[in-house]
């Protein structure tokens, strides 16, 4: 890396509260303006671990427990990578079954999207569960953003 170069990594831990989200978002930014990306790209990445990281929050017991939460985006050639580690219950987004679209207005809900943005947003996904650690990997790509 040179001294013109963006840090290829980029960490941030937050506590497992909803508040922190927006310094998420802020923090994110900054990454992008460092990494001159696209802001196609940035919108998919916010997205993508703003619904990650508050579903940990909201539904893997780590805000009970005051747990804190890692974000890391890192540069991988073209890509960006978001790595995205918590010590809630173990929970395989990459398991859940596809959303369905409603037919109806009453089978509608509001939310429970996050999986299916994450998918749609994002190049690829991978979870993994280390050393009782949720550890999730989302990989996103400009030609995919555009």
């Amino acid at each position: 890396m040179t001294a013109t170069e963006p840090d290829p990594r980029h960490r941030m831990v937050i506590k497992a509260e909803l508040a922190e989200l927006a310094r998420l978002a802020t923090w994110a930014e900054a990454f992008a303006r460092s990494a001159r990306l696209s802001a196609n790209l940035l919108f998919a990445i916010q997205l993508c671990i703003e619904e990650a990281v508050a579903n940990i929050i909201m539904y893997s017991g780590a805000a009970e427990r005051r747990e804190d939460v890692a974000v890391e985006l890192m540069q991988a050639g073209d890509d960006v990578v978001a790595i995205i580690e918590d010590g809630g219950r173990s929970f395989d987004p990459t398991t859940a079954p596809a959303h369905r679209k409603p037919t109806t207005i009453e089978e509608a809900q509001v939310g429970e999207l996050g999986i299916h943005l994450m998918r749609s947003f994002s190049a690829g996904i991978k979870y993994e569960r280390r050393d009782g650690r949720n550890r999730l990997t989302l990989r996103f790509n400009p030609a995919h953003a555009a």
